[in-house]
């Protein structure tokens, strides 16, 4: 029945990508036909810190424009989220969940300082980042064709943005891609350097989503994630991180 292929379709996306998907749609949704107010989902530090409206540091991520936009903007959270919980973080969904939130809360503090109140934006930038880094020399195409590597995407799209925006920067991407960046930098480029796993997932996560045996990936037990470093084409295990690209600096 073509319910049941879609429900099971719903259920065939990763676990972590499918929640943010649906809270995208649903918050989205829900703000523009006034179903849910504006205001109660924007990122505002005084409420969280003296009302207490924890969700604020997480609503603001799920709100973006109702039109053809979003459509874009689903197929790219859908794509790329699906194939870094799959790919970079197969069977570690808890992992790729660390990754969401830890992007999210750094983005939410730099993002109060700059008077920033949704943050869909960030989100998308900080998983297309990650992604970029875990496929560093993939080839991916861009509008009219224009061929160039993943490492290279954010900033394309950030270009686009701004040109797009009429030369105005677009600083909710660069929060979210500057969070992506700390995250990579303290949990795989660190250690590899010899330094501690500064931001380990928390056990709570394992708890929820169990990590999973799945061929081809490693991972380690709560507390630890598991680490494939690619040099020129060739995997080889390394203790902490994940299976990142070649890992090229920025600037």
């Amino acid at each position: 029945m073509p319910d049941n292929e879609l429900v099971a379709a719903y259920k065939s996306i990763p676990i972590v990508t499918r929640t943010l998907l649906t809270a995208t749609i649903l918050i989205s949704l829900g703000t523009a036909v006034g179903a849910i107010s504006y205001h109660s989902v924007a990122l505002n530090f005084p409420l969280i810190l003296y009302k207490f409206h924890i969700h604020r540091l997480f609503t603001p991520f799920f709100v973006t424009g109702v039109g053809f936009n979003m459509l874009f903007d689903l197929y790219f959270l859908f794509t790329y989220g699906s194939q870094l919980e799959q790919g970079t973080f197969a069977g570690r969904s808890a992992d790729f969940a660390w990754f969401v939130i830890f992007t999210s809360l750094s983005s939410s503090v730099v993002a109060n300082y700059m008077g920033y109140q949704y943050l869909f934006q960030s989100l998308l930038i900080a998983v297309i980042y990650l992604w970029s880094q875990s496929n560093s020399d993939r080839i991916v195409s861009f509008m009219f064709g224009i061929q160039f590597k993943a490492l290279y995407f954010p900033w394309v799209l950030m270009a686009y943005n701004f040109v797009m925006a009429g030369a105005s920067i677009p600083w909710s991407m660069v929060i979210g891609a500057a969070s992506a960046h700390l995250y990579y930098f303290l949990d795989s480029q660190y250690p590899a350097m010899g330094g501690p796993r500064l931001i380990p997932t928390p056990s709570l996560l394992y708890r929820i989503l169990p990590a999973q045996e799945v061929a081809g990936a490693g991972f380690t037990a709560a507390g630890g994630t598991a680490a494939t470093f690619r040099t020129g084409g060739t995997a080889a295990a390394a203790g902490g991180g994940h299976r990142w690209g070649t890992g090229q600096r920025l600037g």
